[in-house]
């Protein structure tokens, strides 16, 4: 039995033009085609309802499911025989995973001005038509860990993003010998990364002195062993 497949993913705004559109299918071979398939279903839709809960229907031998909030209206289109219980999964979950990236100011503006985050988040739930993934917590978790710039400075960062920032160089610190103060004497100790005690505490420092500028706080200067 073959998988579910999806032949368009839509977002219009209002009056029914384009934000961002995907499309995984041959049927509509041009952008006129396209176009014209956008505004026909649009047309068909405006007057629905579709705010509460997501709303199906027939269209040219499609299934349709859509879905509006604001100025913004959400289209899933699957082939007459798919699941519509699947398709409006996948609605559903970019639906709520669009809600998640705009920080709950789903407008056609706010859409526009984060357009990459959405277009993003449309390569995340399909791929070829293939269904991927419709948890919008993790479709907005991986647009979020593809846009994040870990060059950034630790100030413009959120603390999940300077979190990941702090982990990744400390990553890839414990893949090195580690050099330790000996506060005892005067020599430097070198230990092996595969020692976890020494690894704990050093780990903790990194962390630390990497993250506490972000919240404005003093980092550890020394500690004792």
């Amino acid at each position: 039995e073959l998988c579910p497949t999806i032949k368009n993913i839509l977002l219009l705004d209002s009056e029914g033009k384009r934000i961002a559109v995907k499309y995984y299918s041959d049927d509509w071979p041009t952008n006129a085609a396209k176009e014209a398939f956008e505004k026909a279903v649009f047309t068909k839709t405006q007057k629905t309802n579709a705010r509460t809960e997501a709303e199906i229907t027939m269209f040219d031998n499609y299934i349709v499911v859509y879905k509006f909030v604001q100025d913004l209206h959400f289209f899933v289109t699957g082939g007459e025989n798919e699941n519509e219980i699947i398709l409006a999964t996948v609605l559903q979950g970019f639906f709520d995973a669009v809600g998640l990236l705009l920080r709950g100011t789903e407008d056609k503006k706010e859409a526009l001005e984060n357009l990459d985050l959405i277009l993003l988040c449309l390569d995340e739930i399909v791929d070829g038509g293939i269904i991927l993934e419709t948890d919008a917590n993790v479709i907005a978790g991986k647009v979020d860990s593809h846009s994040m710039d870990a060059g950034a400075p630790l100030s413009e960062q959120t603390i999940t993003q300077a979190l990941a920032t702090a982990r990744e160089h400390l990553t890839r610190s414990l893949l090195k010998i580690i050099f330790v103060p000996c506060f005892e004497c005067d020599r430097t100790e070198y230990i092996l990364a595969a020692d976890v005690v020494y690894i704990d505490v050093i780990a903790m420092l990194c962390f630390l002195d990497t993250i506490c500028p972000a919240i404005s706080l003093h980092p550890i200067k020394s500690i004792r062993f």
